[in-house]
């Protein structure tokens, strides 16, 4: 009952803050969008757990222009290497096989341009493994079940990410490069990619920030190419 309380306060706190950051971080990004998020994990056993999100996007021309809430529940089996020192507080990552099912909420402010609702039912699946020097490297197949403005889009998303967590004194950073690939049944076709590399460091045990800058290119849409900076804070509570 603890996390759950302590799980609400911080979505609260992060939803009522989010548009309340200064646009001169956003500024000072060499990128078209910036992307500020939160994310809240909560251990439920050793090999289950709560994820919540809140995340916004905003843009030079007209602040923020849509918001992301997500609730999900994470399912994680055998370790990678047992007996492994854990570097950083997402248990997860020494895990053979994640699985993720969850619900994504979206919507533009109501003064938007181009307004439009998404609800999105997704799952995941995670396998990891590790090449020499403890480099970990993941392939996240995604299924959205997505629903825009009450119109079924389904869409699949692949993931393939290379890390190595280093230790440094009593912290420990992890540099990270992700390649992804979009497929929407709407245009039968891989119409977007995604190419971000980015870093995460952990402030406290139950505390990272990360930064990343990613780019964007989309056939399908009437800006092919984009450059987001994104600031993440996230939250572990055992």
């Amino acid at each position: 009952m603890r996390h759950q309380k302590i799980a609400v306060r911080v979505c609260v706190l992060l939803a009522l803050t989010l548009p309340l950051l200064p646009a001169t971080l956003h500024a000072g990004l060499l990128a078209d969008q910036f992307w500020p998020e939160a994310k809240v994990y909560i251990k439920l056993s050793p090999t289950s757990r709560i994820y919540l999100q809140a995340a916004g996007t905003r843009t030079r021309e007209e602040g923020y222009t849509d918001g992301q809430l997500g609730a999900h529940m994470d399912f994680y089996f055998e370790p990678l290497v047992k007996g492994r020192e854990m570097r950083h507080p997402d248990v997860a990552r020494n895990k053979m096989l994640m699985i993720r099912a969850g619900y994504v909420y979206g919507k533009t402010p109501t003064n938007s341009k181009d307004p439009w609702t998404e609800q999105t039912a997704l799952i995941e699946v995670t396998p990891r493994f590790f090449l020499p020097k403890l480099i970990l490297v993941e392939n996240r197949l995604r299924g959205d079940l997505r629903f825009l403005d009450g119109v079924f889009t389904p869409r699949f998303r692949e993931r393939l990410r290379v890390e190595r967590t280093f230790k440094v004194k009593a912290k420990s950073l992890t540099p990270y490069v992700e390649v992804e690939t979009f497929y929407d049944w709407r245009y039968n076709s891989f119409h977007r990619q995604r190419y971000d590399v980015g870093v995460e460091w952990v402030l406290r045990k139950w505390l990272v920030l990360e930064g990343y800058y990613l780019r964007q290119q989309d056939s399908r849409s009437s800006v092919k190419g984009m450059n987001v900076g994104g600031l993440v804070l996230q939250f572990y509570f055992p």
